[in-house]
């Protein structure tokens, strides 16, 4: 997918964000075990704000059309199991509880939107603060009661609200599930399909 302006903010916070874990991963190579192939992120299920749902949303617009098909097709049990697992009000914390496949996980193992993907899956192989409690991959090397960089997840969820309050009045306060980006069912849908 070209890069455009309108996505400018967010594409830089996504380049800060992948150059942070490259340092940490780095660093602390034998803890990130985050590697082609390994899915544990893919079935930790999240909301996203509206500007990656936007951006998500066209680059699953962009799919060839068997691909496009096979995520819908994945959707519905995604949609499903999202019914009977994930407890309201939902909250990063609840979600971080739940285990759910995510729809553009393709029958190979490998995300058909990898490019684009979300902030979450960039930064899942990382410790992440997040309502007050340290999560970690379970896959991953960290150590309890060792100290290690994290991420702070309210920094980023604020940087990303910051970003989409410029799209659309009271964009910010937005939280857009996968459910709608894929049906392009939810609040500034419109610009799916139109600049901002």
């Amino acid at each position: 997918m070209p890069r455009s302006k309108e996505f400018q903010d967010l594409e830089e916070l996504l380049a800060e964000v992948d150059r942070n874990f490259a340092e940490v991963r780095q660093r602390y190579s034998r803890e990130v075990r985050c590697r082609r192939g390994c899915t544990d992120c893919c079935y930790a299920p999240f909301d996203l704000s509206l500007v990656e749902a936007i951006y998500l949303g066209r680059a699953f617009r962009r799919l060839p059309r068997r691909q496009r098909r096979e995520v819908e097709r994945r959707l519905e049990k995604y949609e499903k199991d999202w019914q009977a697992k994930v407890p309201k009000p939902v909250t990063p914390f609840v979600l971080s509880t739940v285990r759910l496949r995510c729809p553009f996980l393709d029958d190979q193992g490998l995300c058909v939107v990898y490019e684009w993907r979300p902030v979450t899956c960039r930064i899942y192989g990382l410790p992440l603060a997040i309502e007050g409690e340290t999560f970690v991959c379970p896959r991953s090397g960290f150590e309890p009661g060792k100290t290690y960089p994290t991420v702070i997840f309210p920094e980023i969820v604020r940087r990303l609200a910051e970003i989409s309050e410029k799209i659309m009045p009271k964009g910010g306060r937005l939280r857009i599930s996968l459910i709608g980006v894929v049906r392009g069912e939810f609040p500034g849908a419109h610009l799916l399909s139109e600049s901002f």
